[in-house]
């Protein structure tokens, strides 16, 4: 019986990956006062950005209503299985959502996995989904491969500023960073599906040296993907030192979407890496 990967919108998997693997993707929503769009859909994150910089109040966040999840469920359950692989619970209901709309659907023919992650960590988790799915595994494998990959993941994000996490209620554990950080460049990790500061650097550069020594530190590594908002050029950067660092290996460079910039902001800069199995 074939196996069907879904995932939400914080995934930001490039549209073209998530088709070759045939990824369903259901998007969060972002709302700018009156208007509503579809994350990853309606509004294309440089878009996004420059109309972040330019907003008065912070636009809002919504997960999917069980009712998209019942859609995509209902179409592919009638082909075969279905594994479901989301963002955190601790930053978003939409785990649950997918939960409720599986029960409802084929609860015996479906698995929702919370990866504990988010945006490239997730994406890194469903990828790994997608393609045990395309080689034939079972429903049960599938779940296996996001689940091997979400516990060697390593997560790092330098900010210019929590303040848009702050505003927007996502601080966590993080909350610690806030106060006194004008001239720091404040650098997270998600641990427990959660973010906790990690470390603080005293400039741009600095923090890009933090990022980096996260993929160093690793004499092997599964996979490695950078992420940025708005600063590609340092992005790049990143990934030719940690290609470098990894004999040439391939190392993706993406951007955040839509609802991680509502609270990440210009500037963010991330990385994700996968340990090899047995390396730690």
């Amino acid at each position: 019986m074939s196996v069907y990967v879904v995932t939400d919108s914080t995934s930001d998997i490039p549209r073209e990956i998530a088709e070759a693997h045939g990824i369903t993707v259901v998007p969060l929503g972002v709302t700018f006062g009156a208007e509503s769009f579809r994350d990853g859909v309606d509004l294309h994150p440089d878009d996004f950005f420059a109309r972040l910089q330019e907003a008065k109040a912070l636009p809002t966040t919504s997960q999917p209503p069980p009712a998209l999840f019942e859609h995509a469920y209902e179409h592919l359950a009638t082909r075969g299985e279905v594994v479901s692989v989301h963002l955190s619970h601790k930053f978003s209901g939409t785990v649950e959502s997918a939960r409720s709309a599986a029960a409802k659907v084929a609860a015996d023919r479906i698995s929702v996995v919370d990866s504990g992650s988010v945006s490239m960590g997730l994406g890194l988790c469903v990828i790994a989904a997608g393609a045990r799915a395309q080689a034939g595994g079972t429903r049960g494998e599938v779940v296996a491969a996001a689940e091997s990959v979400a516990s060697r993941l390593h997560v790092a994000v330098a900010f210019e500023t929590l303040e848009y996490l702050r505003r927007g209620g996502r601080i966590g554990r993080a909350q610690a960073f806030v106060g006194g950080l004008l001239r720091v460049k404040p650098i997270l990790t998600v641990r427990d599906g959660e973010a906790f500061p990690l470390s603080r650097a005293r400039s741009r550069r600095k923090a890009i040296d933090e990022l980096a020594a996260l993929a160093e530190k690793f004499e092997r590594v599964d996979d490695i993907v950078v992420c940025y908002t708005t600063t590609r050029d340092d992005a790049e950067e990143l990934a030719a030192r940690v290609r470098s660092r990894h004999g040439g290996a391939a190392v993706a460079v993406g951007q955040f979407g839509s609802v991680l910039g509502v609270y990440g902001g210009p500037g963010m800069l991330g990385i994700a890496v996968v340990e090899s199995a047995g390396e730690g």
